[in-house]
């Protein structure tokens, strides 16, 4: 039998008789307490199943929460007063502690008061209506005592799991600004995200519109349901998660999974393998989440690659270099500026194909080499040297990842349909 503020009155004793009767049985089990706590001890460990498989407290710990229960009882059952059973809120505040399952403890409490009621019933001449008061007593305390226990073992529990998420968001929001330092703070941190240690690993960041709402519902305990580990903190615009994907499928359910929930834009960084790296993945995501939306799926990941690296790699020295050749456009609308920029790009992913790149756009080869041939005229490079090429390819990606959105504030994204 383990150990509040509750207080309550057991039933009230009839007559002088039974008074004293009662009252000499509670002093010979007081006399004999700390055997009896043992014996009780015993009972548990043997019959409650936990118990029975582990050991999750010392045989010493549970002897002590079942002597200072038996002597409160007691007191409650020699007297008609009100019984303040603080034993027991002090086991259920310790056990919650101990992270044991409240089941268990409720187990080893009607254990307990079992073995409490045969040593007072059959280790004393009980009988008449002394018999009757005393179980009654001993069954309103097993009520008043499991009570207490199991309000404090929640309360204990309530106030863990607030004191826990807030450490966590603590936590996260350490990893997701670069403040992991030590190898072994890495180790530390993973294990308390439950995350592995070791990558690989992206960075979602998911457009939470209304500012404290949730841009993702339910994702960590939806990708746990995938056997996918992941950390995920709410920023004022944002939703971010930190995820370990161990897998080209898992990525690909991952991103199956965000793109069924997103109702808004969702940027993902490249692979990473070590959480030092997740500020700089963040980075990326919520670059890749804030530049210029490509057509199709609205969760875009970063693709990591050399050209898109160099672009964010010092964000406001690259803009400062690449504006003078993005000016040479600004007498075009913005349609016909995006129309030859999506042209150059999809010439440059294709080879420099003509042919290519006009069946992708669904339009005439001869339209594509006239778009570049303008590019040329009001760049004053030409795309048949190499240097020239990769200037521009530079120039364009740092507008699509860095400028378009602050030329475009209210420019409504092209993928705004449902993916």
């Amino acid at each position: 039998m383990e150990s509040g503020s509750l207080k309550t009155s057991l039933p009230h004793m009839e007559g002088d008789v039974v008074r004293q009767q009662i009252a000499g049985i509670a002093e010979a089990l007081r006399a004999r307490s700390d055997e009896l706590a043992t014996t009780l001890a015993h009972a548990i460990v043997r019959e409650v199943r936990l118990y029975k498989t582990t050991a999750p407290l010392p045989f010493e710990t549970v002897v002590d929460g079942c002597r200072t229960n038996i002597r409160q009882v007691l007191s409650a059952i020699s007297t008609d007063a009100e019984v303040q059973p603080t034993a027991a809120a002090d086991v259920g505040t310790e056990r919650a502690r101990d992270e044991i399952p409240l089941a268990s403890v409720m187990e080893a409490y009607r254990v307990g008061f079992r073995e409490f009621w045969d040593a007072a019933v059959n280790g004393n001449r009980v009988n008449g209506d002394a018999l009757r008061v005393l179980t009654a007593k001993i069954h309103a305390a097993q009520d008043v005592f499991t009570a207490a226990m199991a309000d404090a073992y929640h309360a204990e529990q309530t106030c863990r799991l607030h004191g826990d998420e807030s450490e966590r968001e603590v936590l996260i929001d350490s990893v997701l600004h670069g403040r992991l330092f030590e190898q072994s703070s890495v180790w530390e941190a993973a294990d308390y995200l439950r995350l592995p240690a070791k990558g690989p690993y992206v960075v979602i960041a998911a457009d939470a519109g209304a500012i404290g709402t949730e841009a993702l519902p339910g994702i960590e305990s939806k990708m746990r349901s995938m056997d996918v580990y992941s950390a995920w903190r709410r920023l004022p615009d944002l939703q971010v998660g930190i995820v370990h994907v161990k897998s080209t499928e898992q990525m690909d359910n991952v991103l199956a999974l965000v793109s069924r929930l997103a109702t808004g834009r969702v940027g993902v960084s490249a692979q990473f393998d070590d959480l030092r790296d997740t500020a700089q993945a963040l980075r990326y995501a919520r670059v890749t989440l804030r530049g210029r939306p490509d057509q199709g799926p609205r969760v875009t990941q970063f693709d990591g690659s050399i050209l898109s690296t160099a672009a964010l790699s010092a964000p406001e020295v690259m803009v400062k270099l690449v504006t003078p050749t993005i000016e040479c456009f600004d007498e075009l609308s913005q349609d016909e500026r995006n129309t030859l920029f999506d042209t150059f790009r999809v010439w440059l992913e294709n080879d420099g194909s003509l042919r290519t790149a006009g069946e992708l756009l669904f339009c005439h080869p001869n339209t594509v080499r006239y778009r570049l041939h303008r590019i040329e005229q009001r760049t004053g490079r030409s795309l048949s040297r190499p240097r020239d090429v990769a200037e521009l390819s530079l120039a364009f990606e740092v507008h699509r990842l860095l400028m378009w959105q602050a030329e475009n504030p209210d420019r409504p994204n092209p993928d705004s349909a449902t993916p």
